[in-house]
């Protein structure tokens, strides 16, 4: 997360790194993010399409979010915490085939991934 030591009323941006230890490629990634204990509806429905190969780790940009908001005003503690959930994956073949003297990269999907979901969290003082 960016900048590490935000303040109230700050953009900050949110990445995270998955890595695939399974044998197959994986992608179609559903997450959960909570801000001091209230989740951010964006991600409710949202996935994000990102293919991470077998044994590789990847980041995953997520999106942007501010400190404080209407609604959602800046603890009076002066921490952030923020909690990521990664709910859901699946695996994927990536293969290629070819159309009408084309290349096409065709993703067929082969089922969840087990162990999800995974949490991690970070609690940031604000400035």
């Amino acid at each position: 997360m960016t900048p590490a030591e935000p303040g109230p009323e700050t953009l900050c941006r949110l990445s995270v790194t998955i890595r695939n230890s399974g044998g197959r490629a994986a992608y179609s990634f559903a997450f959960d993010v909570e801000l001091n204990g209230i989740r951010l509806p964006v991600y409710e429905k949202q996935l994000f399409l990102q293919v991470i190969d077998a044994g590789e780790s990847e980041e995953v940009a997520l999106f942007n979010f501010w400190t404080s908001e209407t609604g959602r005003p800046a603890a009076a503690n002066g921490k952030l915490d923020v909690l990521v959930r990664l709910r859901e994956a699946r695996w994927v073949e990536v293969s290629e085939v070819e159309e009408d003297g084309e290349t096409v990269e065709v993703w067929t999907p082969l089922g969840d991934v087990p162990g999800l979901p995974q949490t991690v969290s970070v609690t940031l003082n604000l400035k």
